[in-house]
């Protein structure tokens, strides 16, 4: 938050002495040795603003508050979904994984919509030799602007009876 302010600042210093004692009548002001630049002075304005506003209590306990969930309770769960923050989700991954598709070929069209395949352009780079199927009829073409767009627009161009085949 202030990467400047706080090269100002021995690490002997940081180490040993505790919030309470830098608010204590405006302590750590002290604590700050060094050339003022303006980008450090505006650090310290900042730090200032939030400081003086701020009121510790005796008897209330420290917590630690992850703001990443809506208990304020740490959870790897939420930890993980960070991760996908600002992601785009493929909307119709239940026509995958809730087909009657044999597994390897769902796990195919999945690795294919995450942009994992080892498809010809990708062994080639790494000068490995890639199978021809000659399947160029079904493939998306050139002009196809994703996979999620072309996945929908083949399961619209199906007959309904072949989109809801039966176990066998």
């Amino acid at each position: 938050m202030a990467p400047n302010l706080c090269k100002l600042i021995s690490s002997r210093i940081v180490k040993r002495r505790t919030v309470v004692q830098a608010l204590n009548n405006w302590d750590w002001v002290a604590d700050v040795r060094g050339v003022f630049t303006v980008q450090v002075l505006a650090e310290y304005l900042q730090i200032r603003d939030l400081v003086d506003v701020l009121v510790l209590q005796q008897d209330v306990p420290d917590q630690h508050r992850w703001k990443l969930s809506s208990s304020g309770s740490y959870s790897s769960k939420s930890a993980y979904q960070t991760f996908f923050l600002g992601t785009i989700k493929f909307a119709p991954w239940k026509r995958i994984w809730k087909s009657w598709a044999p597994l390897k070929c769902k796990f195919f069209v999945s690795l294919a919509i995450n942009n994992r395949c080892w498809t010809a352009d990708r062994l080639a780079k790494r000068g490995m030799p890639h199978p021809q199927l000659n399947m160029s009829a079904v493939a998306p073409q050139i002009c196809t602007t994703s996979f999620s767009w072309w996945w929908g627009s083949a399961v619209r161009g199906l007959p309904k009876e072949m989109c809801k085949l039966q176990r066998p």
